[in-house]
């Protein structure tokens, strides 16, 4: 079975960026790639933790790391985030991924998902089922430029290159929101023609950013498609509650997906 859940332990931090990193953990728990604690307590035989989260501003924290990087090499990957007030430019050698201060958990969430996939290879579940680019894509091009626009509201940034994928011939543009705030800024700036919003949010949730949707007189037409890995009655009928014009379970079927599409948005 391929791995999805990943071990981090953090070198360098105060009391407050740790609990951080405990949001972290909280925020992963329900969906995937996860993301857990390494256990400290000592045994020998113990693997190394998948990553290595280090505090670059202290030097005796960069010492720590280089010397556990040295002594567990050829254990297993160990992928390292280095956390600092001004990371250097990118320099294709360096294989640490840097991180500006403050430590924020919805943004090293992003990081450590791109870190698993480049690095460990983790096959992130799909939120289509079937090929999206293909001859079966959905495809909208009105004779006068493509007009659509759409948004794309989900934490996962795995979701979000697949959905960016599915609608690549559908919607002229396309806006991301990683947390119900960042949705509910684009809103108040936008117009969308439709909203695919996940359910399971960082602060605000789905159901509150389909209720903002709803009630606003100007947008309260805009079809909202809630897209989740839960399946539950109970979540379907908040769904309704709250005003969504269709529930999804990922991973969508790509034919339901064009259908969907198709009605919502009134193509041929």
């Amino acid at each position: 079975m391929a791995q999805d859940t990943f071990t981090i332990a953090s070198i360098g931090f105060e009391e407050q960026e740790q609990s951080i990193l405990l949001s972290l953990v909280t925020l992963a728990k329900n969906r995937l790639p996860r993301f857990i604690l390494f256990d400290t307590s000592p045994d020998k035989n113990k693997r190394p933790p998948n990553v290595l989260i280090v505090n670059a501003d202290k030097p005796e924290a960069v010492q720590r790391w280089h010397t556990y990087i040295k002594l567990n090499a050829g254990k297993n990957t160990i992928s390292s985030v280095m956390v600092c007030n001004d990371p250097p430019p990118p320099n294709p050698g360096d294989k640490a991924r840097y991180l500006k201060k403050p430590l924020a958990a919805t943004r090293l969430l992003t990081v450590l998902e791109e870190l698993v996939i480049a690095d460990h290879g983790y096959a992130a579940p799909s939120a289509i089922a079937g090929d999206i680019t293909g001859e079966g894509a959905v495809a909208a091009a009105p004779a006068d430029g493509n007009q659509i626009t759409a948004l794309v509201v989900d934490d996962s940034l795995p979701v979000r290159i697949q959905m960016k994928k599915a609608l690549h011939n559908i919607a002229g543009r396309v806006d991301f929101a990683e947390t119900g705030e960042e949705a509910e800024k684009l809103i108040r700036d936008n117009t969308y023609d439709i909203v695919f919003l996940d359910v399971i949010l960082p602060g605000v949730d789905g159901y509150d950013i389909c209720k903002l949707i709803k009630k606003d007189p100007d947008k309260g037409k805009t079809p909202v498609i809630m897209l989740t890995s839960n399946s539950s009655p109970a979540d379907r009928i908040k769904g309704k509650m709250a005003g969504c014009d269709t529930y999804l379970i990922k991973p969508v079927n790509q034919d339901i997906f064009r259908e969907v599409i198709h009605e919502y948005l009134d193509l041929d």
